[in-house]
């Protein structure tokens, strides 16, 4: 179900102060008109496929109807369309960015949106702004259009404008970037083996961001030209050092090459293999044998000075041993993704923001004081928006008690953020895993001692445990029913 902002903003006010509001009451909480009020309501429930999800009652005012709301918020229609000018021209360069160097009619990327000559004149100006940002130009030569530029910001592009927890989803691939089921099939087989080496799993948001990285690669193999920028293939000192020093990380991104190269029949440059290494690198390992083991100077200081400046602000010690060394084991490869502009986007900071405002400020204030004190590059607001989970978890920890499972449709974004509101709600459950319901299935049998599952999507799989489907933000009226449901056990 696609929302405007507006009607986004309605529906929480609902969630925030009543199931049941006047007309009066939604209109003085969103400081709009009551005849607005009408209007976005019609519009919200003409959005929903499954029925009417606001309803009016007669002597009391609108309703939402809760279970309805939240069927259609985790289901997604076939047809869903591009909306507004900037996911156009977003999607218009994402068609050019994985095609490059490649040129494109402009009538045939345009064709379907129906525009005027002038409109389409103002979106090439646009993505050529945008462009410029990433050091790329949009050359045009009479009626064709192309994006040139090093593969390096090609890349970096991309990632900006792709949303990498979509691409997990089973009906992305067909329904919106048009890759194929068995392309999506592989790489999820590529990051599973990278798993198997490591001995562990890798924690959100590096397991997407990984599994993005690997999806570019085969689309720009699939679509567009791959021309190794040289200056990429020469290593400096440091880099070649840092191969030496984890060599095995090194080796685990030669055997995904390999294997890519043996799928797509073609010999991917060597400058490749880097760029993996370097996503490796940037994650948080869990696995202790190929842990970073090398303790950097600047990261210990910077997790100390976050850790004493977060205290004095928060109000509270963030002193215990293991949350220090679970401060920098994130803190480390978030300095290595800052030297080499690695991007790692979090799909929950509007959420974040929104629910633990007062704490992301802080977490910005100290930011912004360790960026200038360690002259480092600006930390931005998706890096941040992690960092401010760790001291949510720090304020919030308390021994639990139940066994809970979290799982979503990838098993990332939105369980993570739903985990922190559950173990803010309920100190006393113990959250055994947040994963995806695929992975669920692949092997229940190590989840038999589960006492309840919270999911943010409709679940197929036969199961004998509880199950409660929740809003992913976990709202007062998703805690009643666990509370209720708890009560019940």
């Amino acid at each position: 179900m696609q929302l405007s902002k507006r009607e986004k903003q309605l529906i929480e006010l609902f969630i925030k102060h009543g199931m049941t509001l006047t007309a009066q009451e939604l209109a003085e909480f969103a400081n709009v008109s009551t005849k607005t009020v009408y209007r976005t309501v019609k519009k919200i429930n003409e959005a929903s496929d499954i029925g009417d999800i606001i309803l009016a009652e007669v002597g009391k005012g609108f309703r939402l109807d809760y279970d309805k709301y939240l069927e259609a918020s985790v289901t997604r229609k076939s047809g869903d369309v591009i909306q507004g000018p900037l996911e156009r021209r977003n999607r218009i360069l994402l068609i050019l960015l994985f095609k490059s160097p490649k040129k494109i009619l402009i009538q045939e990327l345009f064709e379907e949106y129906y525009l005027s000559p002038t409109v389409i004149k103002n979106d090439l100006i646009r993505m050529s702004e945008f462009l410029a940002e990433y050091q790329l130009t949009l050359v045009r030569t009479e009626q064709r259009i192309a994006i040139e530029g090093s593969e390096k910001h090609i890349r970096k592009a991309v990632n900006y404008l792709i949303d990498a927890n979509r691409v997990w989803e089973e009906d992305f691939s067909t329904q919106h970037e048009k890759i194929s089921s068995y392309d999506i099939n592989f790489i999820t087989s590529l990051l599973e083996f990278i798993e198997r080496k490591l001995q562990n799993g890798i924690a959100y948001p590096y397991n997407s961001n990984i599994f993005s990285h690997i999806y570019i690669l085969v689309k720009r193999v699939r679509e567009g030209e791959i021309h190794p920028d040289t200056r990429a293939e020469l290593l400096d000192p440091d880099e070649e050092e840092l191969i030496v020093e984890y060599d095995q990380l090194y080796q685990i991104s030669r055997m995904v090459m390999t294997k890519l190269n043996h799928y797509l029949n073609i010999i991917l440059p060597e400058s490749e293999t880097f760029f993996l290494f370097q996503y490796l690198i940037s994650s948080r390992m869990e696995n202790e044998q190929i842990k970073l083991n090398r303790k950097s100077e600047v990261a210990l200081e910077i997790t100390e000075f976050f850790a004493k400046e977060m205290s004095c602000l928060m109000g509270m010690k963030v002193d215990k041993k293991v949350n220090r060394q679970d401060l920098y084991n994130h803190i480390e490869p978030l300095l290595y993704r800052l030297k080499n502009e690695i991007i790692v986007k979090n799909d929950l900071l509007s959420d974040i923001k929104s629910e633990y405002p007062d704490i992301f400020k802080q977490v910005q204030q100290v930011g912004q004081i360790v960026t200038q004190k360690y002259d480092l590059n600006v930390i931005s607001e998706d890096e941040l928006g992690f960092l401010t989970l760790y001291f949510v978890k720090y304020r919030e920890m308390i021994n639990n008690q139940k066994r809970v499972l979290i799982m979503c449709s990838s098993g990332v974004g939105t369980s993570e953020l739903l985990k922190v509101k559950v173990r803010k709600a309920f100190p006393e459950l113990e959250i055994v895993d947040v994963l995806s319901a695929r992975k669920f299935s692949k092997a229940p049998e190590k989840y038999k001692n589960i006492d309840l599952i919270l999911t943010t999507v409709n679940l197929t799989i036969e199961r004998m445990t509880p199950t409660i489907l929740v809003n992913s933000v976990f709202t007062k009226q998703d805690e009643k029913r666990v509370k209720q449901m708890l009560g019940e056990m």
